[in-house]
């Protein structure tokens, strides 16, 4: 019993020996200067190209026997000898639960597969978002009372009439106004009467004493015509007409028959609508893509979809804290009046973003917690790649890594192609796991 042992102790002595020394032994390499190595024979599975062996087997995943594939050129070594992916290369990140699969030609034209190639090209996003016309307020008046008096009788008597500049408004009694009238009329008189018969300095005095009194009339907005009247055809009545200084559409309406009034009360307000405001409200993340001189386009869905072009003109200092959005105001000429006020549109503003790398957008797969795509390889194999993405429109997507320019992504097929990834991922989990537990229990 102890002779054998000790035989067996010296068989595993000496083979621990052997194979110790075979490992620390020295290894012969290449004379330098030589020319390229061997060409070496590397077997692959043609449905996971990604299993590679030097001699022949079946694969671990799906079983098949590997190919036999002749490699001629050696991969690029660094200086602590590890192989490195040629400059500009994408290096394969998988995706987990996905795998790389390979069909054949007549699939891939059975299945309508098409591919894209990633370029870099001009990108242009358009914000949407909804408006309201409103009157420009730069074009908005009140017509007020500038002396006291009653309103005797309405020329423009509703809301929303349109009015023109020098139209009559109202007739109006005020014994203020009265008085100046009559003191126009006097003075008239006086240098009519100095122009004839009078002295120069008569006819100066009296000539400063009616331009004084048709100054005061002027500034209370009495009409030239009436101011004319008086200085021709005599005394004043007891009423006086008022006329429009301004040209525009009657937004609101304070004078009445019977309506007294005081320096400073609004008798009417006008507002020209031959130009309008379209007040939009942009959130908070989109605003800074956004600048004033932007491209916009405006459609009215009331007007059979009729679509105009307009600019950014003015972008609100101020952020909305319950909607976290931003007035961006945009001015639209209205020449025929028809543009109603409070009526909706939609905006679309065109915002340009440069020339970026991109690729389709029907190429992406959006997984909830990543971005998919499908690989064209030169072998023929589709892999799939989790993107990072920029910016994007409804056409193409900015790629940031993922893929490099010149590569083809599937555009076509794509939710079929996923389906199978997932699928065979799935089938290959499970023959390692079964293969596992083959070896743990015999």
């Amino acid at each position: 019993m102890h002779t054998k042992l000790s035989h067996w102790s010296v068989l595993i002595a000496a083979m621990t020996l052997s194979l110790i020394g075979g490992g620390c032994g020295p290894t012969e390499s290449p004379p330098p200067g030589s020319a390229t190595r061997k060409a070496a024979t590397k077997y692959r599975c043609p449905m996971h190209p990604q299993q590679v062996t030097d001699r022949p087997a079946d694969c671990p995943i799906c079983g098949m026997k590997l190919v036999p594939v002749k490699e001629t050129t050696p991969a690029p070594e660094t200086a602590a000898g590890q192989a490195q992916p040629p400059a500009g290369m994408v290096q394969n990140m998988p995706v987990a639960g996905r795998i790389a699969i390979v069909l054949s030609p007549e699939k891939q034209q059975l299945i309508g597969l098409r591919t894209a190639p990633v370029e870099g090209r001009e990108l242009a996003d358009t914000v949407r978002a909804t408006a309201t016309v409103q009157p420009d307020e730069t074009r908005q008046a009140k017509i007020v009372a500038r002396f006291s008096g009653w309103v005797q009788s309405l020329k423009v008597n509703y809301t929303g009439q349109a009015i023109t500049n020098g139209q009559p408004l109202l007739t109006v009694y005020s014994a203020e106004l009265l008085g100046s009238q009559n003191d126009f009329h006097l003075s008239c008189m006086a240098f009519e009467k100095a122009a004839s018969a009078g002295t120069p300095e008569q006819r100066e005095a009296t000539k400063r004493r009616m331009d004084v009194a048709r100054r005061r009339l002027e500034v209370w907005q009495v009409g030239a015509e009436e101011i004319h009247a008086l200085e021709k055809d005599g005394p004043p009545g007891d009423e006086l007409l008022l006329r429009s200084p301004v040209s525009g559409s009657v937004m609101s309406r304070d004078a009445f028959v019977g309506f007294t009034f005081r320096p400073g009360d609004t008798l009417y307000e006008v507002a020209d609508l031959s130009r309008v405001w379209l007040r939009t409200y942009v959130f908070e993340h989109e605003l800074p893509r956004i600048e004033v001189g932007q491209k916009a386009w405006v459609t009215f869905p009331h007007q059979g979809n009729r679509r105009c072009e307009c600019a950014v003109a003015f972008i609100a200092p101020r952020v909305d804290p319950q909607t976290r959005r931003a007035e961006v105001r945009l001015e639209l000429d209205n020449p025929k009046h028809d543009l109603r006020l409070d009526s909706w549109a939609n905006v679309e503003i065109e915002v340009p973003l440069g020339k970026r790398l991109t690729v389709p957008a029907s190429a992406v797969i959006d997984t909830g917690t990543r971005f998919v795509a499908f690989v064209q390889l030169q072998d023929g194999s589709l892999e799939p790649r989790e993107l990072k993405l920029g910016v994007n429109n409804d056409d193409y997507c900015e790629v940031l890594q993922g893929v490099s320019e010149g590569e083809k992504v599937v555009t076509r097929a794509l939710f079929l192609l996923d389906s199978e990834s997932q699928l065979q991922a799935a089938v290959a989990e499970m023959r390692a796991g079964r293969s596992q537990e083959t070896k743990a229990h015999p």
